[in-house]
């Protein structure tokens, strides 16, 4: 059956991708859309996620393999990257900081508490990290990890749309900001837009994991 569901995924993100190329729309985002077919198929079917975690283990080894992938366009726009470092660095900087900020005090306007906060202070980094740096903040590792996966989704639905609607259309500028804002499933939408979107959302992706992780513990004591 591993085998079975391992196939049945990747048909349903094959489609997914000839769907979203065809019919360009939030709604048919590759990520969302794989998602939200594959749950509909396994209730249709009876299977429990429990059944379906097998062929979710194997499929998630091959996660490593795309993340260093990431780095085959780094290099190859690697000179464009260096000649704008500077200002992407602070970008990327204010944008982690802004979205931490705009997160938690949301989170408090709306009384959230605090496992939930920290959960959304982390949400734009990618998930793995946002999972380990709950962690170590005494937080719940695995809503930190669900809502990290969850903005990213929405931040790869609705971020190319309001980008566009702001008349951002530079592959850079469009590329940084999903890559921060939305981490791995960002930089995979910019990467369908343009190869340079791509390769800064990678940049921007693991930049902006890296300097959440050293600054969240000091900002955190400022913030709770």
């Amino acid at each position: 059956m591993t085998l079975f569901w391992v196939l049945v995924t990747i048909g349903i993100y094959m489609l997914s991708r000839k769907l979203s190329f065809k019919w360009a729309s939030p709604f048919t985002n590759v990520v969302f859309l794989s998602t939200a077919t594959l749950i509909v198929v396994l209730l249709l079917s009876g299977q429990t996620y429990d059944a379906y975690a097998p062929a979710r283990d194997a499929i998630t080894t091959l996660l490593g393999p795309a993340t260093v992938a990431l780095g085959l366009p780094l290099y190859r726009n690697l000179p464009i990257l260096l000649a704008r470092a500077k200002r992407a660095l602070g970008a990327i900087m204010l944008g982690t900081l802004s979205t931490i900020f705009v997160a938690v005090g949301l989170g408090t306007a709306l009384k959230l508490t605090d496992h939930v906060l920290l959960a959304l202070s982390v949400k734009s980094v990618t998930s793995p990290i946002a999972l380990e740096l709950a962690r170590q903040l005494q937080g719940d590792a695995a809503l930190a990890a669900s809502v990290a996966v969850a903005c990213g989704i929405l931040g790869a639905m609705l971020g190319p749309t309001i980008l566009t609607r702001f008349n951002v259309t530079d592959p850079f500028t469009r590329g940084l900001a999903l890559g921060t804002l939305s981490h791995g499933i960002g930089t995979a939408q910019a990467a369908t837009e343009h190869p340079l979107s791509g390769a800064t959302g990678g940049a921007a992706m693991g930049l902006s994991a890296i300097f959440t992780s050293f600054v969240l513990p000091f900002l955190l004591p400022l913030l709770f």
